[in-house]
């Protein structure tokens, strides 16, 4: 439908913001696209940006609302919506709007009274989400009504205005291959789809996420998209809406349709993906539901759930047996068939046996065959029914379990050979022994939700090396994990868990055999090169990693790293992220969404941070947030600061794998802008020295008073080759050391920026 634009009231010129269409906003050129394409995960961040969200405008923008607040529970504490340009056909023509939270001046807005198919006209500030160079290259294009953080900053927000109400857009009818070919994505076309309501029919569903409730579908031609579990109704993370009845569709489902809001999302190793996002549901995800939903199967594979295994913690001498339920979704009575795959091997062919009911139409036992001693088991279970066939898990990452007649180690309980991460005996009860790597007095990790929410972490390691350390926690405080201390010898009993990517054990109990043990030596990791730690901090590794799964919960020790970036979820300053954690690398280069680093965290009991925001230190900062009781950090780093060695915990939260320093002497030798005096009378740069220099030279600086302090280094060309320091730094004489061994020789210049005071040195590298 085609809403004429004369009906809608004019805007007086005293209104703020300029009046723009929603294309004008998104529109890219297609050399853009072609460019994301080609280079996918090593594409500029800003290649989908237009001058408006570059520049943070405020704009007014009109549109038809296509989900009402509260639906799209995935951004928690906002009131997020999408609109769309009130033209059929048209391309370039979704826009996400939303506020900063739900707080009195972003219900001023009136956005909560709105509702699906009423016209209105927003105004707000225009930016990319994410907006950090470190994350995907396809970033979403949103309007904030309210936003209390930088640089969209917008505190004063304006009334929509409400036109007219029409029914919701048709969904635009696309296919599979709109968006990807087979696994890779197709920007050139999937970017002009960004927040529009589509529809694609007749996929099947390939993987789906127990913990999630998202799934993959594929078109008749293997092409591959994934839906994303945005809405409260179609999801089982912590935002799903009560009275929601949704669960993912079994593998091998054949949908009739899907239908929802394209929303661009990060994959490592791509420009990013293009999902779709399920909005409202139906009577398969809430009782009593007039509408058809936005998920309708035309024909349901088996299902297959409850599987459990017992023994969870077998020997050669267990007999081990495997119960699961298989059902006919579509008529919902039994399956035709039901088999257990097994293999005794992490890899190759499974042997197949099929199996007789055990009870009722759907309860089905199978026994496994007794295994050696050491012997690495694999299985997983399936059925077929009416000629579709269904199985759980996926066969390529089935479940597995270790016989091990003496018990199990920690090894055991971390080691997966299988790509999601997941630990053989996630909800089994097993006891490992080891020493303490890092108390209460190393790390301040205390969830404040999820999983063991308010229980202080503890990590221990039966050895050095790969999968020997493993992160852990008391169901109470009665069972005396708080208090252990580092170099406590001791044995545990509990249920292995596995907490958004994470591997821990939930102790029930535990048993200190000695204190003051020497803790296994800190394992070095190379973060430089192929198979290394460290990654391209646009794509970021996904939990599981092999190359990064086998050091999680270890104690790791890197060398010669630089620090790159002072805040790892704000890079350029562009957003309102304060969570404490910095980038370090192995090259020290300026912050680009193509450096290879790995991020440092902020829970451990040290003294040294990186970003120097008041956003994390200043009062009511994060830092004091996130830490409550601790004393302030006090030994900043600065930008480019070399660290000799870095001792940390390895390990994986909030999405990333991360180090976890815990004290002080974790850090070794730092190198770089190091205070040598008193306070000076005025500003200067001296000349550096030794001048010519082969490959480092050390450059003095004197600032008379705090200031604001930049130190970059340029060639010939103009292009910045290195920061020395950046930040706000009191008032002394300082020296930074510029290392060149990685550059040419050549003339190069030092510029020193502090407050208004600038200077300038030439220097020549002479190799």
């Amino acid at each position: 439908m085609v809403l004429s634009l004369v009906s809608i009231v004019l805007i007086s010129s005293a209104q703020v913001g300029q009046q723009r269409t929603i294309q004008e906003i998104q529109q890219v050129s297609d050399d853009s696209l072609a460019l994301l394409q080609s280079q996918q995960a090593s594409a500029r961040f800003s290649l989908d940006e237009t001058q408006y969200a570059q520049r943070f405008d405020t704009v007014r923008v009109t549109g038809v609302v296509l989900v009402r607040p509260r639906i799209l529970t995935y951004t928690l504490a906002r009131y997020n919506i999408f609109i769309q340009d009130t033209a059929t056909g048209a391309v370039w023509a979704g826009l996400n709007v939303l506020t900063n939270d739900t707080s009195d001046a972003a219900k001023s807005t009136d956005i909560t009274t709105v509702d699906s198919g009423d016209v209105i006209t927003v105004t707000g500030r225009v930016l990319e989400f994410p907006t950090a160079s470190t994350s995907q290259p396809n970033s979403l294009t949103e309007i904030y009504l309210y936003n209390v953080g930088s640089p969209a900053t917008f505190t004063s927000p304006q009334q929509i205005q409400y036109h007219t109400t029409i029914p919701r857009p048709d969904p635009v009818e696309l296919t599979v291959d709109s968006f990807s070919t087979g696994t890779v994505p197709k920007n050139t076309i999937g970017e002009k789809y960004e927040g529009m309501y589509v529809v694609i029919r007749n996929v099947t569903v390939n993987s789906i996420s127990v913990a999630n409730g998202d799934f993959t579908f594929v078109d008749t031609l293997g092409n591959q998209m994934r839906m994303y579990d945005g809405s409260g109704w179609y999801t089982l993370r912590g935002h799903k809406i009560s009275g929601s009845r949704y669960s993912p569709p079994p593998v091998g489902t054949v949908l009739k349709y899907i239908r929802g809001v394209i929303l661009p999302q990060a994959r490592t190793g791509t420009g990013g993906e293009y999902t779709i996002m399920p909005m409202y549901p139906g009577p398969s995800q809430q009782t009593g539901s007039s509408y058809p939903g936005d998920i309708v199967v035309d024909k349901f594979a088996p299902s297959i759930t409850e599987v459990t295994r017992m023994p969870g913690v077998p020997t050669s001498t267990d007999q081990v047996t495997v119960t699961f339920r298989a059902k006919d979704l579509n008529t919902n009575g039994g399956v035709d068939s039901a088999f257990i795959f097994v293999r005794n091997a992490i890899s190759g062919p499974y042997t197949r046996t099929k199996l007789t009911l055990a009870e009722g139409d759907s309860l089905y036992r199978a026994t496994i065959s007794l295994f050696a001693n050491n012997t690495h088991v694999a299985y997983f279970a399936a059925a077929y029914s009416g000629g579709g066939f269904g199985m759980f898990p996926d066969s390529t990452i089935p479940y597995f379990y270790a016989i091990r007649d003496a018990g199990l180690s920690v090894y055991d309980v971390q080691y997966t050979p299988y790509s999601n991460g997941l630990s053989g005996f996630i909800g089994d009860t097993v006891t490992v022994a080891g020493i303490v790597t890092a108390d209460t007095t190393d790390i301040a990790e205390i969830p404040a939700t999820g999983t063991g929410s308010l229980r202080p972490r503890v990590w221990i390691a039966e050895a050095a090396g790969a999968w020997r350390g493993v992160v852990m926690y008391g169901v109470s405080a009665s069972v005396g994990v708080d208090t252990v201390k580092r170099g406590d010898s001791l044995s545990v009993t509990g249920i292995v868990r596995e907490t958004n990517g994470r591997t821990a054990i939930e102790v029930l109990s535990r048993t200190v055999h000695a204190t003051g043990r020497p803790v296994p030596s800190a394992t070095t990791i190379s973060v430089s090169g192929f198979g290394s730690v460290s990654y391209e901090l646009s794509n970021p590794p996904t939990s599981g990693n092999p190359t990064f799964e086998q050091w999680e919960g270890v104690l790791v020790n890197v060398n010669n790293v630089y620090v790159v970036n002072r805040n790892a979820d704000n890079p350029l300053g562009t957003a309102s992220s304060n969570f404490g954690e910095f980038m370090v690398s192995p090259t020290n280069l300026p912050s680009s969404s193509s450096r290879f680093g790995l991020r440092v965290d902020d829970n451990g009991r040290n003294s040294y941070y990186a970003d120097t925001s008041s956003g994390y230190l200043g009062v009511g900062g994060r830092y004091y947030i996130d830490h409550p009781g601790l004393p302030p950090r006090t030994s900043v780093l600065n930008l480019s600061w070399k660290i000799s060695s870095l001792k940390a915990i390895f390990d994986f939260s909030f999405s990333f794998y991360k180090l976890e320093p815990r004290k002080d002497d974790d850090y070794g030798t730092l190198t770089g802008a190091e205070m040598v005096s008193d306070v000076p009378e005025s500003f200067s740069l001296s000349q550096n020295y030794p001048n010519p220099f082969n490959p480092t030279t050390s450059i003095r600086y004197t600032l008379p008073f705090e200031s604001n302090v930049t130190i970059r280094v340029f060639n010939l060309l103009g292009q910045e080759v290195a920061t020395l320091a950046q930040g706000v730094m009191a008032s002394g004489t300082y020296v930074a050391t510029f290392d060149a061994t990685r550059l040419t020789t050549g003339v190069y210049f030092c510029q020193l920026r502090a407050g208004d005071f600038v200077a300038l040195r030439k220097m020549v590298l002479l190799k």
